[in-house]
């Protein structure tokens, strides 16, 4: 089975966050390698908490559909 951006992110060592279901990783040399593969469209945003740049991949953050679907 292949595995999710967020898998992919947390394998390759990228400080992750999230906004509910919006994954947010810190862009990095490592997290544009992953991103160079995905299919979908990734936005950066500079973070007003730490001034950083991070993508934003949308409905892309796995632990809040997995609480979606062990609760329903």
């Amino acid at each position: 089975m292949m595995e999710t951006i967020y898998q992919e992110m947390l394998k390759a060592g990228v400080e992750v966050s999230h906004h509910e279901s919006d994954l947010y990783v810190r862009v990095t040399p490592e997290s544009r390698r992953v991103i160079e593969n995905y299919q979908f469209k990734v936005t950066a945003f500079q973070s007003e908490v730490d001034g950083q740049l991070w993508f934003d991949i949308p409905f892309a953050y796995d632990p809040w559909w997995t609480d979606r679907r062990n609760f329903g």
